[in-house]
Order: structure tokens, then sequence, then C-alpha cells
């Protein structure tokens, strides 16, 4: 299959016609008010570019707000490196990974992605978390990240797009403080936080039943139909963690570079 094209969701949405809609997406009208009123961005639809620009305009038409995105945007992102220190000096934050050191000038260009799941999830052990981090390797890092708070910064080095990842129970921080300390210094951060309070959801996985239920339809995560269109862009996203794939669409949809959103 080649790389498809990705219509995706981009809330918040207008006031949305839930009957056309619902015609349009083959959905109940429950499904229907479920994905209208979903706060993170999500896949709707992933197939060939002319079916992907028609379709988006028929689903914009309905009230949705979405864009267009070559499903090759998400694969070219670095993985995460979580930060292992963290200090805010004068001019920057430095940060320190198991192989990286960064220094980001609080001038400096910077789109965030906060991930941060409900108050009553299971917490991952810090040293679960420092194990995968031990291993380097970007998808194992993912799955161990992947049920609790995320703070990604998506900069540029020497031209390419580089990201400094904090996890505030790797860091013993306490998230919410981080996360204003950053806006307050960064003066040119575009911080989405549309995945703050998310429920992360498992991937699907082959060989099992699948998830249930009217908001695992379409392209939602955790589908089989989701799973596929990741695996056609990129073996290693393919069971990609949900705090990991929304943190990719959210800076596609709104790179470094581009016009705020």
């Amino acid at each position: 299959m080649e790389i498809p094209t990705l219509v995706v969701s981009n809330p918040p949405h207008g006031t949305v016609d839930l009957e056309a809609a619902a015609e349009l997406l083959e959905l109940d009208g429950f499904a229907t008010r479920l994905k209208a009123n979903f706060a993170a961005p999500e896949v709707m639809l992933a197939s060939v570019p002319e079916d992907a620009a028609e379709f988006a305009a028929a689903l914009r038409s309905t009230g949705f707000n979405v864009s267009v995105l070559d499903g090759a945007e998400l694969a070219g992102l670095p993985w995460p490196d979580p930060a292992s220190s963290l200090a805010f000096d004068l001019s920057g934050l430095r940060a320190t990974s198991r192989t990286d050191s960064v220094e980001l000038p609080y001038a400096a260009e910077v789109v965030g992605v906060y991930c941060r799941p409900p108050a009553d999830r299971w917490p991952t052990p810090a040293a679960d978390i420092a194990r995968a981090v031990a291993s380097e390797h970007g998808p194992t890092i993912a799955e161990a990240i992947g049920r609790t708070s995320i703070l990604d910064l998506y900069y540029r080095d020497d031209g390419s797009v580089r990201r400094v990842t904090l996890v505030p129970d790797l860091l013993e921080t306490d998230g919410e403080l981080t996360v204003r300390e950053v806006v307050r210094r960064f003066k040119r951060l575009r911080l989405d936080t549309r995945l703050a309070g998310i429920r992360p959801r498992a991937p699907y996985l082959i060989g099992e039943a699948g998830h249930g239920g009217p908001e695992r339809r379409r392209y939602s995560f955790g589908t089989l139909r989701l799973r596929e269109a990741l695996e056609s862009i990129s073996e290693e996203l393919r069971a990609v963690p949900q705090y990991e794939f929304g943190s990719r669409l959210s800076y596609a949809l709104n790179p470094l570079g581009s016009a705020p959103a």
C-alpha cells in the first residue's frame, strides 16, 4: 500500500450537522457526536490524495474542522529522547538526555505538545521508564512513557527538526508547573494542550479481539484501519502508543515555520 493521505480532525469544530456528518462518516448519531466532541486531533480517513481532498471538503461542510496531511509527515520526526536533567537559565532551557545535550534559547521558535493522562491513571514506575530510556530505542521509549505526562518541545537545529521530551515523572517535577514555566519563558512557543486529560488507549494488536465501543470506529486510535494506515507509512509506527501518535499528529498540523494555527 502506498503512503496514504490523511484527513485529520483539528478541533475545536464549529456547530456540526450531526445528521449530515453521520451519513458521510457512515456512523450512527451517538458515535458521530463522540467524534465531534473529541478534544484531540484524530484521523478520519486514509486514502489517495484526490479522495482525501473530496472527503475533507464534504466533512468541512458539516461543521468539522479538518486538515489534509501527507502521511509521510508523521514518519520523519525524531523519536522521544527523554531528558534526565532540566534547568531554566537566564537565556534558555538546558536539558541533557542519555544521547544528547540541549541548549534551547527562549527566543527560539518552539512547537510544544503536552500530553497528560486523567488523574485516575495507573502510573508507570520511573524505573521502567529508565530501563526503556537505557535501550536508546525510540519505539521502546515511546511505549514506556505512553501512559504518563509528557511535554514534547520541537525545534530546529542546523535545519533539522529536533525534539526534547520532558517526562515529569522521570525528572521528579510537577508537570503543570513545568508547562507553565515553559509558557512563561518561551515567547515564540505554540503549545498544543488538546491531549491533556485524554485517556491513552491501547493500540490495535494483531491476533487480539480488538477494542469495541462507538469511539473505536473508522480510523480512531485502536482500530485495525488506523494500524494498517500507519504500517503503510512506517513499520515502526504500526503499533505506536496514542500519545506518541498524538504528538506527531499535532506537530504535523502546526509545524515549525508555519503560520500560527
